[in-house]
């Protein structure tokens, strides 16, 4: 219980400074309200391994003027009751401009990623601690790939308030192993309900920050688990 009040004082923390942050100017892009529409799919194939999969489509402004496509799939498996080892690969397309460029050719990126996932439980929700290191393949001019690292970590609260409705309120850090070493935070909070035993839907507000700009995301989830049928 002490280290779950931890937590919760960290994410409150991380919450104050983020939301304290103020930009002295903002882009078009900023003062765009862009969306995040997520499909999750979680599947367990017996008692040791399981199978997270998401896909990802994110846009500058609401459902309009693309930004980025993520394909991930990560297979897990129990060290114990609260330690998971996680082993994915992600395909990535993005589109870094915001305005719209005739013959524009979007970015691609192949990315393998390995975590150690932590959750504690308690009465009404779960406290869920994510260490991810990436190796990343970005696509560059000559029709190659150069190769990027960086570390993620990620402390997140999920809090049941009746059997239907939940809340969740996650931070995640990013940090490059090259310079420069901060790549960005995302502070997320949103509301979830169980529609049927195997489809959750959740409605969010994610807070997106780089080291030179600041983006607010509208986040719609579906939650899929198939591991019982």
């Amino acid at each position: 219980m002490n280290k779950l009040k931890s937590g919760i004082k960290c994410l409150l923390l991380l919450l104050l400074l983020t939301f304290n942050y103020t930009g002295f100017a903002q882009s078009e892009a900023e003062q765009a309200q862009g969306s995040w529409f997520v499909f999750m799919n979680q599947h367990r194939f017996n008692t040791k391994l399981s199978a997270l999969t998401d896909i990802q489509h994110r846009s500058w402004e609401f459902a309009q003027n693309f930004n980025q496509l993520l394909l991930r799939s990560t297979l897990y498996y129990p060290l114990n009751s609260e330690f998971k080892l996680g082993l994915g690969y992600g395909y990535i397309a993005t589109d870094s401009s915001f305005e719209t460029l005739e013959d524009e050719k979007n970015s691609s990126e192949h990315r393998l990623h390995g975590d150690l996932l932590f959750t504690r439980g308690f009465s009404h929700g779960a406290w869920i601690n994510r260490y991810r290191f990436e190796q990343r393949y970005l696509s560059n001019d000559a029709d190659g790939f150069d190769l990027s690292q960086r570390v993620r970590y990620m402390s997140r609260i999920n809090y049941n308030l009746t059997s239907k409705f939940s809340l969740s309120v996650f931070d995640e850090v990013f940090l490059n192993l090259q310079r420069p070493v901060f790549s960005q935070n995302r502070l997320y909070f949103g509301m979830g309900y169980q529609a049927t035993p195997l489809l959750n839907v959740q409605l969010g507000y994610m807070k997106n920050h780089f080291s030179n700009a600041n983006f607010n995301r509208v986040v719609v989830t579906l939650w899929y688990n198939t591991s019982s049928i």
